[in-house]
């Protein structure tokens, strides 16, 4: 394996599992830390059971298999105010953040609640305040030290594709 991301951090949302934990595996395998963040608790709005504290611990544990740092935290990306402590701890620990994956989503088209506003709500402030939180709050660090980093918003293929609800 190359290391192509030796010495450097990643910053990643809805890290505990799906996208968010293969992206953090991946990058470790490439050589970079993680700062990895999850809710790690359900949303009322969604149907589907939502990440645990012990998902985002397997995270860790996967990660920490490559011989890669990591500081993983449980965050809402709804709560600016944390979402700016956990990063500025994560970046304090691994010294810098050179790529931030903007990754936490939501889903809450399916179960009786989708028909409830608190669904549109809950959907509008996780996944799109919550990237715009998530970039806000890493920015700074990110471009504190000039080196090229990058910031990756990523979606489902629910961002292409029409999704009636009450239908996954």
């Amino acid at each position: 394996m190359t290391a192509e991301f030796e010495g450097k951090v990643a910053l990643i949302t809805g890290a505990a599992r799906g996208q968010g934990r293969s992206h953090a595996v991946r990058f470790a395998e490439e050589g970079a830390d993680i700062i990895a963040i999850d809710i790690c608790q359900q949303i009322d709005s969604v149907d589907y059971p939502m990440a645990t504290p012990h998902d985002l611990e397997e995270t860790v544990n996967l990660v920490e298999k490559t011989g890669r740092r990591i500081v993983a935290a449980q965050a809402d990306v709804r709560d600016f105010e944390r979402l700016k402590a956990v990063v500025c701890d994560g970046a304090s620990e691994l010294g810098k953040i050179d790529f931030v994956l903007a990754n936490a989503g939501i889903m809450p088209l399916v179960g009786t609640q989708a028909q409830d506003i608190s669904a549109f709500d809950d959907a509008v402030d996780v996944m799109l305040k919550g990237v715009y939180y998530t970039v806000e709050a890493a920015l700074p660090t990110l471009l504190q030290h000039g080196d090229r980093g990058a910031i990756v918003i990523i979606s489902s293929t629910a961002a292409i594709r029409a999704c009636p609800r009450g239908s996954p």
